[in-house]
């Protein structure tokens, strides 16, 4: 297994935009058809500067496959609606709803802890199917923590799924703890399944 920092030149957007998508796929109903969302999150992936940039994408490779991707970040992020606009300016975009509809399933604001500037968030970390359990989402946590550290950054924050134990067995063994957070969702929020976990990185 190799990791290497995605290269808008070199490396299948496509594949990368499927993978992403796929991390979302389970109980998301809204999203657009399959071909329109993978064309928007690589528009999001070309256009760099958001939570879905190519500047902050890593690549797993197993051989040629890409077997992973970790997305991450550090600092403030700004409030889903300004981002937005600010892609949606840039982009030009035509089909105004589609994107926000996307952008609203993929845009972690709703329940992302407030990030201080030495925070860095882990906004994707997905696996293929076909590599689980071969130690992808292992080599993907380290590589991200490892870029944490060469940022200075002082803990390496991120969501997930309550009843994603797999995900959650895998976090606590690096050390990831719950976060307690002031915001609590609602009770029948979009939001209200997740569970912030943070690693102290210095």
């Amino acid at each position: 297994m190799k990791i290497k920092k995605f290269d808008l030149k070199t490396h299948n957007i496509h594949s990368v935009a499927d993978l992403i998508l796929s991390a979302y796929s389970e109980g998301v109903s809204i999203l657009p058809d399959d071909e329109k969302s993978s064309h928007m999150v690589q528009d999001l992936i070309e256009v760099g500067n958001n939570f879905l940039g190519h500047e902050n994408i890593y690549l797993c490779f197993s051989k040629d496959d890409i077997a992973g991707v970790v997305i991450g970040y550090s600092g403030k992020t700004g409030s889903k609606l300004r981002v937005l606009l600010e892609l949606l300016i840039k982009l030009r975009l035509t089909q105004l709803l589609n994107y926000l509809i996307v952008g609203s399933q993929l845009f972690h604001s709703g329940y992302t802890p407030y990030l201080e500037e030495d925070d860095f968030y882990i906004s994707v970390l997905v696996v293929d199917k076909k590599y689980r359990n071969q130690g992808v989402g292992t080599s993907l946590l380290n590589e991200a923590i490892l870029i944490a550290r060469e940022k200075k950054c002082r803990n390496v924050i991120l969501d997930v799924d309550n009843d994603n134990e797999i995900a959650k067995s895998l976090y606590k063994k690096f050390g990831f703890i719950t976060r307690k957070e002031d915001y609590q969702p609602q009770s029948g929020s979009t939001y209200e399944g997740i569970c912030t976990m943070e690693y102290r990185v210095i």
